[in-house]
């Protein structure tokens, strides 16, 4: 073989070899990206269509709402305590009628009340007086708790469509960060009751917590039933309110001082696995037959815990807030 000849073949090659990488690059998959890659656009950018994309969703679910409520009831949507005492005497003849026609009224005060919680906005005064006038204390309670809780869930998964940008932006970046910080400290009393906690003290908005869950890897079924418990008290105050419609001359006279004291009281129930958890847990291992942990036990349970819940959260593709925190 002559050089001329081995010259050729090399070239050949090298072409050969050109091709296949070029043919391996084409057929990659064009969704696929680094580990390092970083959006080269600034959050407001990313943000902005996912707001539009959210008044969207929000103005087409209200307006079925209220052309379903006109419709189907023949009411318009309550913005005032006078309004709420005509619809309440309006739905209660409505619904004394027949199954059917209660039927109905429960349907579309669900389809009302869950436009409410899951685009987090106000007036859930009026509804919960208004399921305390029709159900009764008790059930008008359980009814709008349950609605709260599922309206709630429903704002948990509208924010993992629309609110990750907000996670880029620095106000709510530190709240968030906040709110894992103490995640972290109360971790030995449990997810559950922390977010019990926070939900029957809300020092933090119900919107924010609603926004920042999905984000901060919280399962939906403790984010459910802690809403669900953690708005009975004040669903109970505003029911209870709501048995007596007729003789509330405005929504200031929900709140007398004997229901705050209760209130008060309900909240504090929930203080007792955060001070007491620890205690409790042992008490409970004792009762079960099980052998208790001492406290540098625990301590190396409760890391261990946390180890698994930081590699759980880096890994996830909605997580975004624990690994901002140092």
């Amino acid at each position: 073989m002559t050089s001329h000849d081995i010259t050729s073949s090399s070239s050949d090659i090298e072409k050969a070899t050109t091709t296949i990488d070029d043919n391996d690059t084409m057929t990659q998959d064009p969704l696929h990206t680094t580990p390092s890659t970083k959006p080269t656009t600034s959050p407001w950018q990313r943000l902005i269509p996912r707001i539009l994309a959210f008044i969207v969703i929000g103005l087409v679910s209200l307006m079925l709402s209220l052309t379903l409520a006109r419709h189907v009831l023949g009411i318009e949507l309550p913005h005032t305590l006078e309004d709420v005492k005509n619809t309440a005497t309006h739905l209660e003849d409505m619904a004394s009628t027949t199954w059917a026609e209660s039927l109905k009224v429960a349907s579309v005060f669900a389809a009302l009340y869950l436009w409410q919680q899951a685009f987090s906005m106000p007036g859930s005064v009026l509804f919960n007086l208004l399921s305390g006038h029709l159900y009764g204390i008790l059930v008008g309670t359980l009814w709008t708790s349950f609605l709260t809780a599922l309206g709630a869930t429903l704002a948990y998964g509208l924010a993992m469509l629309v609110a990750e940008p907000f996670l880029e932006l620095n106000w709510v970046s530190r709240k968030a960060a906040a709110m894992t910080r103490q995640m972290r400290r109360e971790q030995s009393v449990g997810l559950f009751w922390w977010l019990l906690f926070v939900r029957l003290f809300p020092f933090t908005p119900y919107w924010f917590i609603n926004m920042v869950s999905p984000f901060l890897n919280i399962p939906i079924a403790p984010f459910f039933w802690s809403t669900f418990l953690g708005s009975m008290p004040y669903n109970f105050i505003c029911a209870q309110a709501g048995a007596v419609l007729g003789e509330l001359s405005s929504t200031a006279d929900i709140f007398s001082v004997g229901l705050v004291i209760k209130l008060l009281l309900v909240s504090l129930i929930s203080l007792v696995p955060v001070v007491w958890g620890k205690k409790i847990k042992r008490i409970a291992a004792r009762y079960l037959g099980r052998p208790s942990m001492n406290d540098d036990e625990e301590k190396e349970d409760d890391d261990m815990e946390m180890a698994e819940a930081t590699a759980t959260t880096s890994t996830s593709p909605y997580t975004r807030i624990p690994n901002t925190v140092q």
